[in-house]
Protein backbone atom coordinates (compact mmCIF):
# COMPACT_ATOMS: atom_id res chain seq x y z
CA UNK A 1 0.00 0.00 0.00
CA UNK A 2 1.32 3.68 -0.88
CA UNK A 3 0.80 5.63 2.01
CA UNK A 4 0.66 8.81 -0.57
CA UNK A 5 -2.28 7.29 -1.87
CA UNK A 6 -4.60 7.59 1.32
CA UNK A 7 -6.21 10.53 2.68
CA UNK A 8 -7.41 14.02 0.39
CA UNK A 9 -5.23 15.97 1.92
CA UNK A 10 -1.67 16.12 2.43
CA UNK A 11 0.40 12.93 2.25
CA UNK A 12 -1.15 10.05 4.72
CA UNK A 13 1.92 8.92 6.96
CA UNK A 14 2.36 6.34 10.12
CA UNK A 15 1.92 7.59 13.14
CA UNK A 16 3.14 6.40 16.87
CA UNK A 17 -0.60 4.36 18.42
CA UNK A 18 1.59 4.29 21.78
CA UNK A 19 2.91 7.39 21.77
CA UNK A 20 -0.75 8.90 21.06
CA UNK A 21 -2.08 7.03 24.14
CA UNK A 22 -4.01 4.30 22.61
CA UNK A 23 -5.12 2.25 25.07
CA UNK A 24 -3.04 -1.38 24.67
CA UNK A 25 -6.52 -3.73 24.16
CA UNK A 26 -7.14 -1.22 20.90
CA UNK A 27 -3.64 -1.13 19.82
CA UNK A 28 -3.01 -4.78 20.24
CA UNK A 29 -6.60 -5.94 18.13
CA UNK A 30 -5.88 -3.96 15.52
CA UNK A 31 -2.29 -4.80 15.06
CA UNK A 32 -2.96 -8.44 15.30
CA UNK A 33 -5.33 -7.55 12.67
CA UNK A 34 -2.21 -6.40 10.24
CA UNK A 35 -3.74 -2.86 10.41
CA UNK A 36 -1.46 0.21 11.11
CA UNK A 37 -1.88 3.82 12.83
CA UNK A 38 -1.97 6.80 9.93
CA UNK A 39 -2.63 10.19 9.89
CA UNK A 40 -4.55 10.21 6.91
CA UNK A 41 -3.29 14.30 5.60
CA UNK A 42 -6.70 15.50 6.03
CA UNK A 43 -6.83 16.15 9.60
CA UNK A 44 -7.70 12.50 10.83
CA UNK A 45 -6.72 9.28 12.34
CA UNK A 46 -7.28 5.66 11.17
CA UNK A 47 -6.04 2.60 11.01
CA UNK A 48 -5.06 1.30 7.90
CA UNK A 49 -4.71 -1.96 5.91
CA UNK A 50 -3.68 -2.22 2.18
CA UNK A 51 -4.93 -5.03 -0.10
CA UNK A 52 -3.47 -6.41 -2.94
CA UNK A 53 -6.73 -5.72 -5.32
CA UNK A 54 -6.02 -1.94 -5.32
CA UNK A 55 -8.07 -0.90 -1.75
CA UNK A 56 -7.87 -0.63 1.27
CA UNK A 57 -9.54 -0.37 4.46
CA UNK A 58 -9.74 1.66 7.29
CA UNK A 59 -10.99 1.96 11.07
CA UNK A 60 -11.03 4.31 13.05
CA UNK A 61 -13.21 5.79 16.08
CA UNK A 62 -14.82 8.38 14.80
CA UNK A 63 -11.52 9.98 12.77
CA UNK A 64 -9.63 9.15 16.05
CA UNK A 65 -7.17 5.69 16.75
CA UNK A 66 -8.59 5.10 20.09
CA UNK A 67 -11.96 4.29 21.59
CA UNK A 68 -14.14 2.44 23.97
CA UNK A 69 -13.71 -1.38 21.87
CA UNK A 70 -17.28 -1.66 23.30
CA UNK A 71 -18.86 1.08 22.12
CA UNK A 72 -20.72 1.47 19.00
CA UNK A 73 -18.82 4.31 18.09
CA UNK A 74 -16.18 2.59 15.05
CA UNK A 75 -15.96 3.17 11.63
CA UNK A 76 -14.99 0.52 8.93
CA UNK A 77 -14.61 1.38 5.29
CA UNK A 78 -13.30 -0.25 2.25
CA UNK A 79 -11.58 2.60 -0.21
CA UNK A 80 -11.08 1.89 -4.11
CA UNK A 81 -6.83 3.28 -4.40
CA UNK A 82 -8.90 5.11 -7.44
CA UNK A 83 -12.07 6.10 -6.00
CA UNK A 84 -15.27 4.94 -4.47
CA UNK A 85 -16.13 4.02 -1.02
CA UNK A 86 -17.92 2.18 1.40
CA UNK A 87 -18.99 2.72 4.82
CA UNK A 88 -20.33 1.43 7.63
CA UNK A 89 -20.50 2.83 11.33
CA UNK A 90 -21.88 2.55 14.62
CA UNK A 91 -19.92 -0.77 14.99
CA UNK A 92 -18.10 -2.31 17.98
CA UNK A 93 -14.00 -2.40 17.67
CA UNK A 94 -14.46 -6.25 17.04
CA UNK A 95 -17.89 -5.80 14.73
CA UNK A 96 -15.32 -3.38 12.52
CA UNK A 97 -12.32 -5.56 12.62
CA UNK A 98 -14.97 -8.70 11.36
CA UNK A 99 -16.00 -6.24 8.80
CA UNK A 100 -12.56 -5.02 7.24
CA UNK A 101 -12.59 -8.63 6.43
CA UNK A 102 -15.88 -8.61 4.63
CA UNK A 103 -16.27 -5.54 2.39
CA UNK A 104 -14.69 -5.86 -0.76
CA UNK A 105 -14.02 -3.18 -3.29
CA UNK A 106 -16.40 -0.57 -3.52
CA UNK A 107 -17.91 -1.72 -7.11
CA UNK A 108 -21.24 -3.61 -7.67
CA UNK A 109 -21.68 -5.85 -9.34
CA UNK A 110 -22.27 -3.92 -12.95
CA UNK A 111 -19.67 -1.96 -12.57
CA UNK A 112 -20.60 0.86 -11.60
CA UNK A 113 -18.32 3.10 -8.14
CA UNK A 114 -20.14 2.81 -4.77
CA UNK A 115 -19.66 5.84 -2.57
CA UNK A 116 -21.78 5.35 0.38
CA UNK A 117 -22.81 5.35 3.95
CA UNK A 118 -24.51 2.63 5.16
CA UNK A 119 -25.88 1.84 9.02
CA UNK A 120 -25.39 -1.69 9.21
CA UNK A 121 -22.56 -4.36 7.36
CA UNK A 122 -25.48 -6.15 6.33
CA UNK A 123 -26.61 -3.67 4.03
CA UNK A 124 -23.61 -2.71 3.00
CA UNK A 125 -22.67 -6.36 2.02
CA UNK A 126 -26.08 -6.04 0.41
CA UNK A 127 -25.05 -3.25 -2.12
CA UNK A 128 -21.80 -4.94 -3.11
CA UNK A 129 -23.32 -8.43 -4.12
Amino acid sequence: MDDAAIGIGERAHPVDAQALGVRPEVRDALANASFKALDTGDGCLAWCRGSDDETHVMISANNELDGDPRAAEWIVGCYGDAGGFVEVSGLTLEQAIEGAALLRAPVRADGSVIEALYPTLEQALDDLA
